[in-house]
């Protein structure tokens, strides 16, 4: 697709300055836009002094980045320049961002997409990060030894890198119930829940839960050198279990 002016195409003679303010509001808008975000849930973007006026969402350009002012709590919407709030994506679109989706301070790119939300249009949005390493598996295996396995603290796992908690899976070596909550401290003991009243890995008169989108918890968010534990809250019959906490690492 050509740019809106094709300067060799004049056969002579003055021209409009504006033209030059067409190519070059074309040229800019192919790019991100760099812009001040405010607001937890509802992010408002302001598009930074000297960039393109954007007065309509394209699909897939410009895009708009943004240093997040606040982590989020519940499911985020962006509404940039004041054109109007869309849904926000993460997974290449796929999921609403939620609980803990957005950190405060973490860069982030939102993307238009007409196609999101059943028509209605929403934003991809995608973390910008040098360190960026696709996703990971952290894996804890709690074994009863035999018998049904005992509430409280497990051994617990060292995260290296940062990242960002997305979703649980479990299963066990029988149909049983149980219910696991995490506790993290960094460089130190764990003690503090970083679930708090969100929804904690469970079975119920299971054996196997496939992946579930993390929902509520107090803190998704990991750091390099945090220390998490498993914490047994409940368990009937099941006398061993491995619960999967999925992991995008920034």
């Amino acid at each position: 697709m050509a740019l809106p002016v094709t300067f060799a195409t004049f056969t002579g003679g003055n021209q409009p300055l504006s033209l030059l303010d067409t190519q070059f509001s074309a040229v800019a808008s192919l790019g991100s836009i760099p812009c001040a975000a405010a607001g937890q849930n509802t992010i408002s973007l302001t598009p930074f002094t000297n960039t393109p006026t954007v007065v309509s969402y394209t699909d897939l350009a410009p895009s708009f980045v943004f240093a997040a002012a606040q982590t989020s709590n519940g499911s985020v919407q962006i509404n940039a320049n004041l054109i109007g709030a869309r849904n926000a994506y993460k997974w290449n679109g796929s999921v609403q961002c939620g609980a803990n989706d957005i950190v405060a301070g973490f860069v982030y790119r939102a993307t238009p997409l007409q196609a999101l939300n059943g028509g209605a249009g929403g934003f991809v949005v995608d973390a910008i990060g040098a360190n960026s390493g696709g996703n990971i598996d952290l894996e804890f295996v709690i074994d009863g030894g035999g018998i049904a396995i005992t509430t409280g603290q497990k051994r617990s796992l060292h995260i290296p890198n940062p990242g960002i908690i997305f979703g649980w899976r479990v299963i066990a070596d029988q149909v049983g119930s149980i219910v696991v909550d995490f506790l993290r401290a960094n460089a130190a003991i764990p003690s503090v829940s970083m679930i708090g009243g969100g929804n904690k890995p469970t079975l119920t008169a299971a054996q196997f839960a496939g992946f579930v989108a993390t929902s509520g918890w107090t803190s998704t968010a990991v750091a390099g050198d945090d220390w998490i534990t498993p914490n047994v809250v409940s368990d009937t019959t099941i006398t061993g279990v491995t619960v999967v906490l999925s992991m995008s690492r920034l």
